[in-house]
């Protein structure tokens, strides 16, 4: 049961947090390019930021509170997101690299916290 809400949770963060990933991706300076035929800057920013997103709540929730084998259920969960980055954006591999970075020392932090206080 705790990690279909991890799962859950998870998906439904990468979605709802989706918009600011992707205006996150331009603000830093990553062109949008040609975009998609008749789609709007809303879309564009959703689709851009959602394996970002995806890959941030994957690996902080998982790590603050997956339990055993946490890196394994990381490790699978991350096959589709790094194959679509390496087929459709390989140049810029380095922001979700760094977006799973970020997420994995927060999940770290919370973790040690939840660890040390028996939250």
């Amino acid at each position: 049961m705790k990690k279909f809400l991890l799962v859950l949770g998870w998906l439904v963060s990468s979605i709802l947090f989706a918009v600011f990933f992707g205006r996150l991706y331009y603000y830093l300076g990553f062109s949008k390019g040609g975009g998609l035929f008749l789609s709007s800057n809303f879309f564009d920013d959703f689709i851009n930021g959602l394996f970002p997103s995806y890959i941030f709540f994957l690996t902080l929730l998982f790590t603050a509170f997956g339990g055993t084998k946490k890196y394994w259920w990381i490790g699978i969960a991350l096959i589709p997101a790094v194959l679509f980055e390496v087929a459709f954006d390989l140049q810029h591999i380095y922001f979700p690299v760094a977006v799973g970075l970020v997420g994995w020392l927060l999940g770290k932090g919370v973790n040690m916290l939840v660890e040390k206080h028996k939250l």
